[in-house]
């Protein structure tokens, strides 16, 4: 065997520079103008894939390392004494991760200036390629507790069809990905977003933008939003690996018009995948975006998104379990943005997911002010089915802050395709209290005949839609704040005891049994200890 040597992991001194810098401010001050940096001092004890093969003096260097497969050579990130960090000799959008690594955990920061991309993607315009399935990649593992920044707004973290991401923080140690400007310099505002591009995943699972032939022969190849890859394949029950306590700070980048990364990108991911304990914090587009597969979310917080907090297209049926949302003062499109697909809205199969304990707070931002569009709740459009359950739509924040505006609707469907599946009750929504100016909408091209409203339909008119039950529509009187007879919320914390705008007790059941309405309980608070921007003093009401 040769010998093995070392790979530099910089791009250029000037980052290193700058890293040392920020560590030696760092020593010297207690505070400072950023976000808050969670503290990892807690994680528990974790396997170590340090060397000593630093070229600093014989000194442990404690970066992440791999052997490279066809040279036989080590890379490994730079250590500067605080902070690891990773050129494109190590990783890049043109140098994916070939083998599976372990970033190991430090108290400082995993720096990595290019795309950190795990495994290579499968375009189809080789004959003698085939795609990857789950687990044939290389596997990323990130330690407990890690932090992770990168330097370029356009670069982001990959994991391509096959490959897999098992990241798994816990409630003292959570995992938190970020941009060089929040995790080194400390001075990103709360509300900034373009740090970096966020994180896209992409799985072999089913969507509508690709034939059953295509599907079945291994030739679905679909492009994904932002920078190429490639997602799809037949497999919506494929694992792509483990999102556990995963903060995802200040991501979202516009690639071009129209064509932005998001928060989280889940590109036919498979309900073998694991997404538990997620944050979303102020994204440029949208936080979570899913375009087809069957993956399944628990616990989400979506705090400060530019764009749509939720949005799904392409035929995903999977689900979200347990969503916090709140809006920016002055920006933040929908809650949930819902599509079957834009080309086909009969497209099969039709995305057809589950919403089920979600608090939704819009802002009542608009454009201009608003980045993307008018704040609202749901839109439900393009065929589109749905199954929205035990939620909370309350704009009454906004519209106490500012009683001039008109925040906005609750919920809309939008189309004949998406009116008409909601009617036949292959969409429904049950024990949802929408409390808005407007709760609910008619979009232009829904159903004509019968002639009953989306709030007919909500509220079962003459027993048409008996799918639907339990709904609570309140409007809130425009130009005045919210009477505080009206009882909801507790801060974002569901209240322990509902009461409507008279003052008297509301009694929403709950769809699913032994469960509650809203997203979370004060006295059950699954937010606690590794979220961000919700503790007390934190929020605009």
């Amino acid at each position: 065997m040769e010998p093995v040597t070392p790979i530099p992991g910089f791009r250029f001194a000037p980052r290193l520079l700058a890293l040392s810098m920020a560590a030696l401010i760092a020593a010297g001050c207690s505070g400072g103008g950023g976000d808050v940096n969670l503290d990892a001092s807690q994680s528990t004890t974790i396997n170590d894939n340090s060397t000593t093969n630093s070229g600093g003096g014989g000194s442990t260097n404690p970066c992440a390392n791999y052997i490279d497969p066809e040279t036989n050579t080590r890379a490994q990130g730079t250590f500067d004494g605080t902070n690891c960090v990773y050129g494109p000799e190590f990783v890049g959008e043109d140098n994916p991760l070939p083998v599976s690594l372990t970033i190991p955990f430090i108290t400082g920061v995993h720096v990595f200036e290019d795309t950190l991309q795990v495994g290579k993607f499968v375009d189809g315009t080789n004959p003698n390629e085939t795609v990857p399935q789950s687990g044939a990649g290389p596997t990323l593992t990130i330690r407990a507790g890690n932090k992770l920044a990168w330097t370029n707004p356009d670069d982001y973290l990959l994991v391509n069809r096959g490959s897999r991401i098992i990241a798994e923080g816990t409630s003292v140690a959570p995992i938190t990905l970020t941009g060089f400007n929040d995790a080194i310099l400390d001075n990103a505002g709360k509300e900034d977003t373009q740090l970096w591009g966020g994180v896209v995943i992409n799985g072999n699972g089913i969507t509508n933008k690709c034939s059953d032939v295509q599907r079945t022969g291994g030739t679905c190849h679909v492009k994904s939003e932002g920078k190429d890859s490639f997602y799809g394949g037949n497999n919506n029950a494929e694992s792509s690996g483990s999102l556990k306590y995963v903060v995802i700070k200040h991501p979202g980048f516009e690639v071009a018009p129209g064509d932005e990364l998001n928060g989280l990108t889940l590109n036919a991911v498979g309900s073998g995948t694991t997404i538990e304990n997620i944050q979303v914090y102020s994204t440029y587009d949208d936080g979570v975006e899913f375009f087809g597969g069957a993956v399944k979310v628990k616990n989400l917080v979506a705090l400060y998104v530019q764009d749509d907090s939720i949005d799904w297209a392409d035929g995903w049926v999977g689900s979200v379990e347990n969503a916090l949302i709140i809006q920016s003062t002055t920006d933040g499109d929908r809650c949930i943005e819902a599509d079957n697909q834009e080309a086909n809205f009969d497209a099969a199969p039709i995305s057809a997911p589950t919403i089920r304990n979600m608090t939704c707070i819009p802002s009542g931002a608009k454009v201009p002010v608003a980045t993307h569009g008018d704040s609202m709740g749901a839109e439900f459009r393009r065929g589109t089915q749905f199954k929205l359950e035990d939620s909370i739509f309350y704009t009454g924040y906004a519209q106490s802050l500012n009683p001039a505006q008109n925040p906005g609707r609750c919920l809309r469907i939008t189309d004949a395709q998406t009116g008409e599946r909601a009617r036949s009750g292959a969409s429904w929504v049950k024990s949802t209290v929408l409390a808005c100016n407007t709760p609910t909408s008619n979009g232009t091209a829904w159903p004509a005949a019968p002639a009953d409203t989306v709030a007919d339909y909500l509220n079962n008119k003459n027993a048409a839609y008996p799918a639907n039950t339990n709904n609570v529509l309140i409007t809130l009187t425009a130009g005045q704040p919210v009477d505080a007879d009206l009882v909801l919320l507790n801060r974002f914390y569901t209240a322990t005891a509902l009461k409507d705008l008279s003052g008297a007790a509301l009694t929403v059941t709950p769809a699913t049994a032994g469960s509650f309405i809203g997203a979370v309980r004060a006295n059950d608070d699954w937010t606690a200890g590794w979220t961000v921007g919700l503790g007390q003093g934190d929020l605009w009401f």
